[in-house]
């Protein structure tokens, strides 16, 4: 795929890769889609496991330190999908992936009925656009920076914006007072 995309590549071109043969790929996957849902499911796995801080916890948006530490591992295929002109279904899939992931946990932090000014989606949107945007800057700055350096920066990046929209919801109706107009640390 690095050579000539993923929309190029046939299951021929991966089995050849695989040094397996054709009917023992068919024998697990319905073709290269499957395969690629499969890599997808076993991503977003990785994703799903909380991350803990030592003096917080379990920490907001634990996805994105999984994701550059992956990425930082499978930088010849991540530059490949990246450099790709326009968003590759590759890439599409990705952020629908990422999408889902930080939907999921922004309705935990901001509860079922978010009272926020900021509609979900546009905070999901948001957050995967800053995420993705800061993997494609990393992509082509030669990984100099370490995956835990890439999550903090990502963090430091997008975690006020979401202290904004939690201190919104959490904020009282009625007249702002000094105290009410304070951002609330994300839990």
């Amino acid at each position: 795929m690095t050579e000539k995309g993923y929309e190029a590549v046939t299951v021929q071109d991966i089995t050849d890769r695989a040094d397996v043969g054709r009917s023992t790929f068919y024998t697990h996957y319905t073709g290269k889609d499957d395969l690629l849902q499969n890599g997808y499911a076993n991503l977003r796995s990785i994703l799903e496991q909380p991350v803990t801080t030592q003096s917080a916890g379990r920490r907001p948006l634990s996805f994105s330190l999984p994701l550059f530490r992956h990425v930082h591992e499978q930088q010849q295929l991540a530059r490949a999908v990246f450099s790709r002109p326009g968003q590759p279904p590759i890439l599409q899939q990705l952020d629908e992936l990422l999408a889902g992931i930080v939907r999921a946990e922004l309705t935990t932090l901001l509860g079922a009925d978010p009272a926020s000014r900021i509609p979900l989606e546009a905070l999901v949107c948001y957050v995967v656009g800053a995420c993705l945007s800061l993997l494609e800057w990393w992509l082509t700055t030669d990984m100099a920076t370490s995956p835990e350096d890439m999550d903090r920066i990502f963090q430091a990046l997008v975690t006020p914006g979401i202290r904004t929209v939690i201190g919104d919801v959490n904020r009282p109706s009625g007249p702002r007072t000094a105290r009410s107009n304070q951002t609330q640390p994300i839990p």
